[in-house]
């Protein structure tokens, strides 16, 4: 009996805590949802914290076509990794690193504006403070073996390959943002273009403004519900449990 009161004490400890964690997960999504009704759409050109309603276009480079799977776009990155490391018992060892010569851009009908590769590129770059939203990013990943090879594009050099060795791995990501995708954008505009903001809310999503805000409210209802009932049911069996202890001892 001491262990199954002993357990249901600390069951109910753990409920507790986890109603806490679902609070402020709701605490970050109401924060979320209070920053974009503060922030109205604004036109791409105008300075300073924005939110803004657009579509991806291509950079000042022009028409990019993506070195792994040859699709155009706006913006690419391609990573080429062998795995594991030779200098560490961990990692990887980065080979090739390739970007588009310039930034994609986004417009609206009052004009365009650069954006800075890490709203396209989160969560490699960019630590996103709500990982739920999808990216306007498309990522393909091929990984070639000795005993499973794959077919690799043309950047990656042949004398990479024949070094492989027995164990190893060559893994090679490509990033790419397709020309024409509608995206919302939160950040804050400055003359180099869209960044990340200093603090607060950071967002480069293929979802409407609408959807977004629907989204987060979604959220903390859901997680109010959680933390009131994992709290309650928490308190309940700790109490429960303490007073079944205490009668023992």
């Amino acid at each position: 009996m001491m262990v199954v009161a002993t357990t249901m004490f600390c069951l109910g400890g753990i409920l507790v805590g986890g109603a806490g964690i679902f609070a402020l997960l709701a605490l970050g999504d109401l924060r979320a949802l209070c920053t974009l009704r503060r922030t109205p759409v604004t036109p791409v050109t105008m300075r300073g914290r924005v939110a803004v309603e657009g579509v991806t276009e291509y950079g000042t480079a022009g028409p990019q076509r993506a070195p792994a799977t040859g699709e155009d776009c706006a913006w690419y990155r391609v990573t080429l990794l062998r795995e594991p490391s030779r200098d560490s018992d961990s990692g990887s060892d980065v080979l090739l690193e390739i970007t588009s010569p310039s930034w994609a851009a986004l417009e609206d009908a009052s004009g365009r504006v650069p954006v800075d590769p890490r709203l396209l590129d989160h969560p490699r770059a960019l630590r996103d403070p709500t990982p739920a939203e999808p990216l306007v990013s498309i990522t393909t990943e091929i990984e070639h073996r000795g005993s499973h090879p794959a077919r690799l594009p043309r950047i990656v050099p042949p004398d990479v390959v024949r070094d492989l060795r027995r164990g190893e791995r060559l893994r090679l990501t490509e990033v790419r943002v397709p020309r024409g995708a509608k995206v919302f954008a939160l950040g804050r505009v400055t003359a180099t273009g869209l960044l990340p903001s200093r603090a607060g809310l950071t967002l480069l999503t293929p979802r409407s403004r609408a959807e977004v805000i629907t989204s987060h409210r979604d959220a903390i209802g859901m997680g109010g519900r959680l933390a009131v009932w994992c709290g309650l049911i928490g308190v309940v069996l700790a109490a429960g449990s303490a007073v079944w202890l205490s009668t023992m001892g």
